[in-house]
């Protein structure tokens, strides 16, 4: 006689054990997915489980989802595949329920499991049933644990607050006659080389993590986008490999690179390493499309508005802040449900609000970017850029515990975005959590050029920390005098009036909003009361002059 199929109870009981685990914890788009699938096909819709009813219902993808051609539905369920695995191999080894999510389907199948009883002679197997109390029957342990079902609420909320986005929603005026879209990516590999392939799925998973890059199916036979399409192909030899980025729009290799094959616990550390290299904000793809924006006419629009906005993040250019801010808005008034441009835009007001000269009503523009990260938040609550955005405006409206409670979250979703370990680790300086601070930004100064926008709060962590020496070889930088942070760091350290006149000179030309005033600023800047003391100590006598 077969054993009965699990009841809803116990599989729901397995789903919350499962969510709680540290390991779906840690991978959320996955748990998102697991969720999405086991309750669907709970309430009989199993069958009707696609990979776009996936991505729009449980990923939130926007409608325009190609499931034909992108592979964000398929990595996900590969590491859902993987996880469940571990699972059932570890922690999860003697449940007697199991969710199964088979190859070819992502229709889930619940089985119930009767971990093996040993064999022994039959006179100690008779002691052993004797001695076995009535209490401990064999399915109490089970129901033991199916108390941890009264979780199941709790885990399930906190799943869908802080789930993975690993792709984003259309780019700011994404279908406007000229707009870029957003940059796609197909990693290519040698068909019959095991290697090779476990660094492709290694890598699909990693830039899934990524808002600003869409991994494409290899296997697709659609035609690539005229313009930001690449091909990364891995080309394996005896001890080595190759990988090269190529751009398809003309066949230009962008990035190349030969690599070590690691050894097998190594190989998703390298896979994150290059995926930063490529994919992240101020990554080689970007930089590339970045030098294409240099042929491009009139307002920017789709990925190259949010191109302005990180180049902007990135330099500190006035200039690049007013094109951003200008292409952003019109692509809110255009998409009343465009998150991607609400968030970016509620990032970008807070900035003009912390360096840009005073114009109209500066508290006005911080209550509107709250709106508007509100506004994102609420259509894509499974964002990392959502959270970041939380984070900005709740900092600048000096809400610091709310601010930093979503820049934990932030980073927990997105750990690879050196924009939000830039944004984040200025701000732990700032607010005199130096440590804090120096473990997002320390990684980061040696390996991004002069121009880093974190060069001033990394110097200042350094100074803090009675490490005058480093502040100085940072402060030393060609880019330091395009720093507002740096600058007035620098000021405060002059010890001559030489050395004042010249650094309160940069200051004007290039934050004049800053110049003007430069506690205010600090005090905007969210600057701890000792932070800003020290500061305006060593600036005194040397704040520009204002008549």
């Amino acid at each position: 006689m077969s054993a009965q199929p699990p009841h809803r109870a116990e599989i729901e009981a397995e789903l919350a054990l499962l969510l709680a685990w540290p390991d779906f914890e840690r991978n959320r788009s996955a748990s998102q997915f697991l969720k999405f699938v086991v309750e669907e096909t709970l309430e009989g819709r199993g069958d009707r489980l696609k990979a776009f009813t996936i991505a729009t219902r449980a990923l939130e993808r926007k409608d325009d989802f190609d499931s034909q051609n992108n592979s964000a539905v398929r990595v996900q369920a590969l590491r859902l595949r993987q996880l469940l695995k571990e699972w059932y191999e570890g922690p999860g080894a003697q449940n007697p329920v199991r969710i199964i999510l088979k190859t070819g389907t992502y229709k889930p199948v619940f089985e119930r499991f009767f971990p093996p009883v040993p064999v022994a002679d039959p006179p100690a197997q008779a002691a052993a049933t004797e001695a076995a109390p009535p209490a401990e029957s064999a399915p109490r342990p089970y129901w033991r644990r199916f108390a941890g079902a009264v979780g199941l609420g709790l885990a399930t909320f906190v799943v869908a607050f802080t789930g993975l986005m690993t792709e984003p929603a259309s780019p700011p005026g994404a279908r406007s006659g000229n707009a870029p879209p957003i940059p796609s990516l197909r990693i290519e590999r040698a068909s019959s080389d095991k290697f090779s392939g476990d660094l492709a799925q290694a890598l699909e998973v990693e830039f899934s993590a990524f808002d600003n890059v869409i991994v494409r199916k290899p296997e697709s036979e659609a035609p690539a986008p005229a313009t930001n399409a690449y091909t990364l192909s891995l080309r394996p030899t005896d001890k080595d490999y190759v990988a090269e980025l190529l751009r398809l729009s003309d066949r230009t290799i962008v990035w190349a690179g030969q690599f070590a094959k690691p050894a097998d616990d190594a190989l998703a550390r390298q896979a994150r390493q290059m995926a930063q290299t490529l994919g992240d904000a101020y990554g080689v793809i970007d930089l590339d499309a970045l030098r294409l924006l240099n042929d491009f006419d009139g307002m920017p629009r789709g990925f190259n508005c949010t191109l302005n906005a990180f180049t902007f993040l990135k330099t500190q250019s006035l200039d690049r802040l007013r094109v951003a801010r200008e292409c952003l808005e019109i692509a809110v008034n255009a998409n009343a449900r465009d998150d991607d441009a609400r968030a970016m835009l509620a990032i970008v007001l807070v900035h003009y609000y912390y360096f840009a000269p005073p114009e109209g009503d500066p508290q006005a523009d911080l209550a509107r970017a709250e709106k508007l990260a509100k506004e994102a938040f609420d259509l894509a609550p499974l964002r990392a850029r959502s959270y970041f955005a939380r984070f900005v405006t709740a900092f600048a409206a000096r809400r610091y515990d709310e601010a930093f409670a979503a820049a934990r979250t932030a980073l927990a979703l997105n750990g690879n975005s050196t924009l939000f370990a830039r944004g984040i680790g200025s701000a732990y300086v700032l607010r005199s959590e130096v440590e804090a601070g120096m473990a997002l930004l320390s990684p980061l100064i040696d390996r991004t050029d002069d121009s880093s926008a974190a060069l001033g709060a990394t110097a200042l962590g350094h100074e803090l920390r009675g490490e005058p020496q480093e502040a100085a070889r940072l402060l030393a930088r060609p880019g330091a005098s395009e720093r507002a942070l740096a600058l007035i760091l620098q000021l405060s350290l002059c010890a001559d009036a030489a050395c004042a006149r010249d650094r309160a000179a940069d200051l004007r030309r290039n934050f004049p909003g800053v110049a003007g005033d430069i506690g205010a600023a600090l005090d905007r800047l969210g600057a701890a009361d000792p932070i800003k003391a020290r500061l305006l100590a060593g600036a005194a006598g040397s704040q520009p002059d204002q008549r």
